[in-house]
């Protein structure tokens, strides 16, 4: 048994750096002071992984698209969970100037940012910015010098933007413990040239160099974040053991859904919540909506949010006449999204090619029922609370809209189905199952050093 003055400088040593940490580490040997006299053969250390848990995170997300063009779902879960997770950690975010409009748009303040200048290349467009930013990053990642015991690593996306910076962080400091996010498994770009649904020309030509990044996260990484369950058990059987990768899935903070009354009247039949993106399913609603309005005059549809698409929707809107039919909101957030989802009467989530999709989970809480493609990773990140289609038959999704806005009793049913899984979506508890999951990996790291 380590004499009790061993077992305090290890906790000393596990807390350096970390003045909020050395606080509470003091507060734990006080009480020792204070209660060990009549037995000084032990340190209880029953509530050392409490004081253990407080942790240095740094979390690379060097390639944020900010509000109000838009906000991913990556993006999301990041926001959700540094919020959460800042109030007992110190927490230091590196980006382009994006992303610290990111944290100050979603009203996230008390973390540290340390900016890489990409700002200057926006005005010549994507590939400029992709690059200054990777540039920036990788330059920057060759004198930092990250703190903690382990310093907790975290790069939010697999772009090269992201991990190439967190890869080259953790070979020069092989004692970070590395947590790589890993959401979009980019397909062929054969499958795109074939006429099959895609995520589009850009994600698909993006696989090769996808490729190569996946080898070296499923390397050199120490835990794996995935979306779905799908994309979880694909990883294990590439050679991750199962505790080393976590489907993260997202949520919903269910404290502002609750805050907004119920309207009176519904103005909207149906509601698309995301990115404007090829993956989204965008331009194949607008035919569905055609089909739907041919069917039954006065349908009304919302769509809340922006992207890349936006131009070329708003013009198939025109060419399909559905002016009158389709409204675009915006990029909305917080008390007013929710407005407007109240306002509807049930959620499409017309997804092509997508590992999940948490919005969508927004109007579950609401109780709003959905119709989805059924696409394989859905079918274990929302088993219920949908009517589900064969993907790309878009006459079944209109006819599933139709069903369920005409039968009382079905949209009752799937209404309650998705108010149960709306619920299991708490942010609350999605971001410490998640920390909890790290917290838990960390733990095994150290016992292996």
């Amino acid at each position: 048994m380590p004499s009790v003055k061993s077992q305090i400088r290890y906790i000393h040593s596990i807390v350096s750096g970390s003045k909020k940490l050395q606080y509470l580490v003091h507060l734990q040997l006080k009480s020792f002071g204070e209660c060990g006299r009549k037995s000084e053969k032990r340190l209880d250390l029953r509530h050392l992984d409490v004081i253990i848990s407080q942790m240095q995170i740094h979390w690379v997300a060097n390639c944020v698209v900010p509000p109000p063009r838009s906000l991913s779902g990556g993006d999301r879960i990041m926001v959700e969970c540094i919020r959460r997770w800042s109030k007992q950690n110190e927490i230091t975010v590196f980006g382009w100037e994006g992303t610290r409009a990111l944290f100050d748009h979603q009203n996230v303040l008390n973390i540290r940012h340390e900016t890489w200048k990409s700002g200057q290349f926006e005005k010549f467009g994507f590939f400029p910015l992709f690059a200054a930013q990777t540039w920036h990053g990788l330059q920057a990642a060759r004198n930092l010098q990250l703190s903690g015991n382990p310093p907790i690593l975290i790069s939010s996306s697999d772009f090269p933007t992201d991990s190439l910076p967190a890869l080259r962080l953790k070979r020069r400091q092989p004692g970070i413990f590395w947590v790589a996010s890993f959401y979009l498994f980019a397909p062929s770009l054969f499958h795109h040239l074939a006429g099959r649904a895609t995520p589009g020309l850009k994600f698909c030509a993006y696989r090769p160099l996808q490729r190569w990044i996946l080898r070296r996260i499923l390397r050199e990484a120490d835990m794996i974040l995935v979306t779905g369950e799908e994309d979880r058990a694909r990883m294990i059987q590439m050679g991750r053991t199962a505790e080393s990768v976590f489907a993260v899935r997202g949520g919903v903070d269910l404290s502002i859904p609750a805050s907004v009354p119920e309207p009176r009247n519904k103005e909207y039949d149906a509601v698309f919540i995301g990115r404007f993106h090829p993956q989204k399913g965008l331009r194949e609603l607008l035919q569905v909506w055609q089909l739907v309005v041919k069917q039954k005059q006065g349908m009304k549809l919302a769509l809340i949010g922006k992207g890349s698409l936006e131009d070329e929707l708003k013009n198939q809107v025109k060419i399909l006449g559905l002016e009158n039919s389709v409204s675009f909101l915006g990029f909305q957030d917080g008390v007013e999204k929710y407005k407007i989802i109240k306002a509807s009467r049930l959620v499409v989530h017309p997804a092509i090619y997508d590992s999940g999709g948490m919005a969508a989970a927004e109007a579950l809480a609401c109780g709003l029922p959905g119709v989805a493609f059924d696409l394989p990773a859905l079918k274990t990140y929302y088993p219920k609370g949908f009517l589900k289609v064969i993907p790309g038959d878009l006459n079944g999704f209109a006819q599933a809209i139709l069903r369920l806005l005409s039968d009382q009793n079905l949209y009752n049913q799937i209404r309650d189905e998705a108010l149960m899984t709306g619920r299991d979506w708490d942010w609350d508890i999605r971001a410490e199952q998640l920390w909890q999951a790290i917290s838990g990996q960390v733990n095994r790291w150290r016992e292996r050093q």
